[in-house]
């Protein structure tokens, strides 16, 4: 029988990572993740409300009129940039719902389908959500009612038929 040896070779980034010793504790370095998270966030929340002013602007449109292909491109564009905002403010919620306006919005631009205020639901909720603190109960309703539009607007680009399920 053959002997076995096991040798552990330290890269260039073990020895830069394990430098101090044992390297930092878990806890350790999510507080200063904390720390360095916390000396963006005033110039986080400025990009957000920058970024969600054209799309609460969007409910001053006439509800009935289709917008234009352009005008839900911007609109997709300011609530991807308002989206990589929220990442550093623990806004989970916030985030989702923006995405869900970008998927509602860009499948409304794939299909001649458009219900009057068609948006107004995503963007009401991403202005409640901005400002307050929602339970997380009742945010699970509302976004999973923000889905079922979404789910009838995708439907309607495959063709298929738009059954609202309670």
């Amino acid at each position: 029988m053959s002997a076995v040896t096991i040798r552990k070779v330290a890269n260039r980034l073990e020895r830069m990572v394990r430098a101090g010793g044992d390297g930092i504790k878990a806890r350790k370095a999510l507080t200063d993740a904390e720390k360095n998270l916390a000396t963006i966030e005033e110039s986080c929340l400025r990009e957000l409300d920058l970024q969600l002013r054209p799309i609460i602007a969007f409910l001053d449109q006439p509800p009935e009129i289709r917008p234009s292909p352009e005008s839900l491109a911007a609109l997709i564009h300011h609530a991807d940039r308002a989206l990589t905002a929220c990442g550093a403010l623990n806004k989970p919620k916030l985030a989702q719902t923006l995405l869900i306006l970008s998927a509602m919005a860009d499948a409304l631009g794939q299909s001649d389908y458009w219900p009057q205020g068609a948006l107004d639901p995503a963007i009401n909720l991403i202005s409640l959500f901005r400002v307050r603190d929602v339970s997380d109960k009742d945010a699970a309703s509302l976004l999973s009612h923000l889905e079922l539009c979404l789910n009838q607007y995708v439907q309607r680009i495959q063709g298929g038929t738009t059954t609202v399920q309670p």
